[in-house]
């Protein structure tokens, strides 16, 4: 599940979000965010750029 602030009139559209933190629970991850509107850097607060997560590669088994 994904909770965004600040992002009532994004809901059914693809934006990026700034993530402020991930909940790990037993039904999966909770993560939350904060949208941030293209003209919130004209106040002298640089928007964040979004960040691109990758996977970690899976450890190999070791061979005889």
């Amino acid at each position: 599940m994904v909770v965004v602030d600040n992002a009532r009139k994004m809901i059914s559209k693809t934006i990026d979000i700034v993530v402020t933190s991930v909940l790990q629970t037993t039904a999966g991850k909770m993560i939350f965010g904060r949208f941030i509107e293209a003209g919130a850097g004209a106040h002298g607060i640089a928007a964040p750029q979004p960040v691109r997560a990758q996977a970690a590669a899976a450890p190999q088994a070791a061979s005889s």
